[in-house]
């Protein structure tokens, strides 16, 4: 097997949280290989909007049902449901998944 080297450096106190952490695994090689294979296969922010349209496209067409009674939907969200979407849109369109 072809092995190819890397090396980085971590400041002990910037990155003393993974310091930590990569000293509890049994194999630190490992350890980072899947960490970066999971962060480039990770789905980006654009695929994560169009996922959210999609699923707020779908919402839109859902029929809904109130003691047993169907109720016509027209396409519009309760005021709550739309601020909370829109809320949703912003974070995605900014990129901040934080909270």
């Amino acid at each position: 097997m072809a092995v190819v080297r890397y090396s980085f450096t971590l400041d002990a106190i910037k990155d003393a949280d993974t310091v930590r952490r990569l000293e509890l695994e049994s194999s630190i090689t490992e350890a980072v290989r899947i960490a970066l294979r999971a962060y480039y296969d990770r789905p980006s922010h654009q695929d994560l909007g169009v996922k959210l349209d999609e699923v707020l496209d779908c919402l839109r067409g859902v029929q809904v049902v109130s003691a047993g009674q169907s109720v016509a939907n027209d396409g519009a969200e309760p005021a709550t449901a739309r601020h909370g979407l829109d809320a949703m849109r912003r974070r995605f369109r900014s990129k901040d998944l934080s909270g």
